[in-house]
This record gives structure tokens, C-alpha cells and sequence, in this order.
């Protein structure tokens, strides 16, 4: 008698594990985590609008007064937005990398954890860098490993930081997002569809 996918093990274990007809608990978390993006983008296009509307962007650097082959900060009479405006857009693109990293990972799985930990850190890395231009702009030069602590900042932080969740997520990717759990979903939606195994 042939054995159908239904019977199998996993499949079981899945069915008797949630209520008939409540929807898996994934699925919720990912509408939370698609408006949540929603959000982000709109307040991202939301300052572009405003920001071309008030010509903003367009003045060119000043001389360091120290320094001056170096060009530093701009006239902030010609910027056309306030300094909160560019922490604002920082942190709402920061939000959009924080949740498309975890768009698909499944509930409970260590990476998601990871994930935010190390997103928390890379905000405060971010705020810890505005700190520095804004000293920088004032005419507080302070070299770190061989750069001007902003341009250390941007090389050895922000840039190479994403390297670790990358390599993190690299390594985890198959069991993050596709579990037994979901591996047993997808049996059952076969079974459903295709008839016997």
C-alpha cells in the first residue's frame, strides 16, 4: 500500500503542533516586518521630497582651518535642512537594513537574535560616526589608525562591519530559513496538491 507524504513523521508533528485554520505564526511576523519597511520608505521618500522642494544639498565644502588642502563640513546658510534631518535619514535607511535582514528567518532561530544585537551596536557606531563629523566640522582633528577619526570610522567600522552578520547569515542560511518545520509545511501543501507520494 503506497505511503502517502501525509503520514510522514514531520508532518504529523506539524499538524498536531497548530490549531486547524489559525495561520502560522511566521506569516504574522513577516506582515509586521513588511510594515514596519512600508514605514521606513516612506519616511525616506517623504525627506527626499522635502529636501529637493528646499533645495537642499547643494553648497560645497570649506576649507579645514587647520588643514587647508582639507575640505570639511558645508556653509550650513546654504544646507536648507536641519542636522536632525540627515539623523533621521540615517537611522530610517539603517531600519531598512535591519529589517530586510531578517525578512524569512524562521521563528525562534538564533540568528534573528544575532541579527538585532548586532544592529544595535551598528546604530550606536552610526551615531558614534555623526558625533565625529560634527566635532571634525568644528576643527577637532583627531587622527585614529592613520585617518582622520570619521574617515577610521567609515574604514574600519561601517564598512567593515556588515562582513560579520554576512558571513553569519552565510553560514546559517539553510537552516534559518528552511527548517524541518518548513519542510514539513511544504510536504503537507504537496500531499494537498499532488495526491499520494
Amino acid at each position: 500500500m503506497a505511503r502517502s507524504r501525509a503520514d510522514a513523521p514531520g508532518v504529523a508533528n506539524f499538524r498536531a503542533s497548530r490549531t486547524p485554520g489559525d495561520p502560522i505564526r511566521d506569516n504574522a511576523y513577516m506582515t509586521r516586518l513588511m510594515a514596519v519597511l512600508l514605514a521606513l520608505c516612506v519616511i525616506l521618500l517623504g525627506l527626499l521630497l522635502v529636501a529637493v522642494a528646499a533645495g537642499a544639498g547643494r553648497a560645497g565644502p570649506l576649507p579645514h582651518p587647520d588643514h587647508a588642502p582639507m575640505l570639511v563640513g558645508i556653509d550650513g546658510g546654504e544646507l536648507g535642512a536641519p542636522t536632525w534631518a540627515a539623523y533621521v535619514a540615517g537611522i530610517a535607511m539603517l531600519g531598512t537594513m535591519w529589517v530586510t535582514m531578517l525578512i524569512g528567518f524562521r521563528e525562534g532561530h538564533w540568528i534573528r537574535r544575532a541579527v538585532n544585537a548586532w544592529m544595535v551596536g551598528y546604530v550606536l557606531l552610526f551615531v558614534v560616526l555623526m558625533w565625529s563629523f560634527d566635532a571634525y566640522a568644528a576643527g577637532d582633528t583627531t587622527i585614529v589608525l592613520g585617518f582622520t577619526a570619521p574617515t577610521s570610522l567609515l574604514v574600519y567600522g561601517l564598512t567593515l562591519a556588515p562582513w560579520i552578520p554576512l558571513l553569519a547569515i552565510t553560514w546559517a542560511f539553510e537552516n534559518a530559513y528552511f527548517g524541518p518545520r518548513e519542510q514539513a509545511r511544504f510536504d503537507e501543501i504537496v500531499d494537498t496538491g499532488g495526491g499520494e507520494g
